[in-house]
C-alpha cells in the first residue's frame, strides 16, 4: 500500500514541478543583438595607399571602444525580458508527524501525519511588470545611442588622424623639395665663390638653411610617427604596423549655415537622443515607484499526502504589505523624482555644450576655408612668381643671394601654411559630423 502511495506522490510531484516550471518562464523573451564575429587572429595588412574608406571599415570592425559599447547594448537589451518576468515561484515541501519525531513513521496512521508539496507564486500589482519592462527598454535604447555616438566619434577621430598624417607627408615633401633647391643654391654659391664672383657668406648661409630644413624634416618625421601610432591604436593594430601613404584629399564644401547646423544637431545628435530615452526611463521609474505603495498579492497551492488516509489540498494567498512606507516607498518616490529632474537638467546641459561645440567647429571650419582659399589662390602663386623673379635677378646680378634664400623660405612656409589650413578645415568638418549626423568628408 505504501508503495502505491509513494508512486502516487511521485507522480503528483512531477505534475507540481511542471506547473512551477511554467510559472518560472519569463512573460516575454527578447534575443540580444548580435555583436558581430570575433576578430580573427590574423590581421589584414594595410594597403599600400591608405584610404579613408578602408580605415573606417577596419575601425568599425576592430575598434575596442565600439565593440565594448555594442556589448553594453546587448547587456541592456538582455535585461528587458528579465524586467517584465514574474518573480520566481517558491516551492514548499515537508513532512508532518503526529506523536513521533522520526519522519514517516506515523504516515497513514494518524490524521495529522502527512507529506506535502506545494508552491507560492507572487503576482505584482497590475502595471508594475509593464513599467519595469519600459524602464529597461528605455535604458537599452539610451545605451544604443551611446554606442552610436561612440561609433561616430571614433570615425571622427580617425579622420582627424588621417588628415594630420596627410599633412605630415605633404609638409615632408615640401621640405625635401626645398632641401634639394637649397643644395642647388649652395652649389651655385660655392661655384661663384671659387671664381671670385661670390662670397663665402652666401655659401655658409645656404648650408645653414639646409641644416634648418633638415631639423624641420626631423620634427615632421616625428609628427608623422605620432599620427601613424594614433591610427594604429584606433584600428587596434600592433603599434609597429606599417601604414601606407595617405591618398590625396580634396576640399569638400560646407553646404550648411550655422542655423541649419543647429537644427540638424538638435534632431540628430546621438547624446541628445540618449538623454531623451533616459528621461523616458526616469519617468517610467517614477511611475513605478509610486505604485510600490500598494501591496502585491500571491497564490499558494499545496498537496498533502497522508499515506493510506484521504489526500487533501490547500489553496491560499499572500500579500506583501508596505508596512514601512515612510522609510522605504516614500523615499523611493523621492529618489525617483530627483533622478527624473536630474535627467532633464542633464539634457539641457548637453544641449548647451552641443551648441557651443557646434559653433566652435563651424567658426574654425569657415575661417580655415577662407585662409586655404587665400593661400591657394593668392599668396602661394604670388610668392612662386616672386621666387622666380628673384632667381632671375640674382642670375643677372641685380639681387644678392640673401634675397633668393629669403624668397625660397617664404614660399616654403606659404606652401606648408596652405596645407595647415586645409588640414584644420577638414578636421573641423570631421568634428561636425558626429554632432549633426551627416557625413561631410569622405
Amino acid at each position: 500500500m505504501y508503495r502505491s502511495q509513494a508512486k502516487k506522490l511521485f507522480t503528483i510531484s512531477l505534475i507540481m514541478l511542471n506547473i512551477v516550471a511554467g510559472f518560472s518562464r519569463p512573460a516575454s523573451a527578447q534575443a540580444p543583438a548580435a555583436s558581430g564575429d570575433p576578430l580573427s587572429n590574423a590581421s589584414q595588412a594595410p594597403p599600400t595607399q591608405l584610404t579613408l574608406y578602408w580605415l573606417m571599415q577596419e575601425a568599425l570592425r576592430r575598434n575596442p571602444e565600439i565593440r565594448a559599447e555594442m556589448r553594453e547594448v546587448d547587456a541592456k537589451r538582455a535585461r528587458v525580458p528579465q524586467a517584465g518576468a514574474l518573480p520566481d515561484p517558491i516551492v514548499i515541501f515537508g513532512q508532518n508527524n503526529e506523536g513521533n519525531i522520526i519522519p514517516f513513521t506515523t504516515l497513514g496512521k494518524f490524521d495529522f501525519s502527512e507529506v506535502y508539496l506545494g508552491f507560492t507564486q507572487e503576482f505584482p500589482l497590475f502595471g508594475r511588470r509593464g513599467l519595469r519592462e519600459r524602464v529597461a527598454k528605455s535604458e537599452a535604447d539610451a545605451q544604443w545611442w551611446e554606442y552610436d555616438f561612440a561609433r561616430k566619434q571614433v570615425i571622427a577621430n580617425l579622420k582627424a588622424a588621417y588628415y594630420d598624417l596627410h599633412y605630415s607627408n605633404k609638409a615632408m615633401e615640401i621640405v625635401e623639395k626645398n632641401i634639394s633647391l637649397m643644395e642647388s643654391f649652395a652649389k651655385i654659391a660655392e661655384a661663384l665663390y671659387k671664381v671670385g664672383k661670390g662670397n663665402q657668406a652666401d655659401v655658409l648661409r645656404a648650408n645653414t638653411e639646409i641644416s634648418r630644413l633638415e631639423e624641420r624634416l626631423e620634427t615632421l618625421t616625428q609628427q608623422k610617427g605620432v599620427n601613424e601610432a594614433q591610427i594604429t591604436a584606433l584600428l587596434n593594430f600592433p603599434p609597429d604596423t606599417p601604414l601606407g601613404r595617405p591618398a590625396p584629399v580634396s576640399k569638400p564644401p560646407l553646404p550648411f549655415s550655422l542655423e541649419q547646423l543647429k537644427v540638424m544637431a538638435a534632431e540628430n545628435f546621438p547624446l541628445l537622443k540618449r538623454d531623451r530615452r533616459t528621461i523616458d526611463s526616469r519617468a517610467f521609474a517614477l511611475r513605478l515607484a509610486e505604485k510600490e505603495k500598494y501591496p502585491d498579492f500571491g497564490a499558494t497551492f499545496t498537496y498533502h499526502n497522508r499515506g493510506g488516509l484521504r489526500d487533501y489540498w490547500t489553496i491560499g494567498g499572500t500579500a506583501r504589505i508596505p508596512l514601512y512606507y515612510s522609510r522605504k516607498q516614500r523615499r523611493a518616490v523621492e529618489e525617483a523624482g530627483a533622478e527624473d529632474a536630474a535627467s532633464r537638467e542633464r539634457y539641457s546641459n548637453d544641449q548647451a555644450l552641443l551648441f557651443f561645440k557646434l559653433k566652435d567647429a563651424y567658426l574654425r571650419a569657415t575661417t580655415s576655408e577662407r585662409l586655404t582659399r587665400l593661400y591657394g589662390e593668392a599668396i602661394t602663386p604670388q610668392e612662386t612668381l616672386t621666387l622666380e623673379a628673384t632667381i632671375a635677378s640674382y642670375e643677372t646680378g641685380k639681387l644678392d643671394f640673401l634675397s633668393v634664400v629669403d624668397s625660397a623660405i617664404k614660399l616654403l612656409n606659404d606652401e606648408i601654411i596652405y596645407y595647415e589650413h586645409l588640414t584644420k578645415y577638414l578636421k573641423a568638418l570631421a568634428e561636425l559630423e558626429p554632432l549633426i549626423g551627416v557625413e561631410l568628408t569622405r
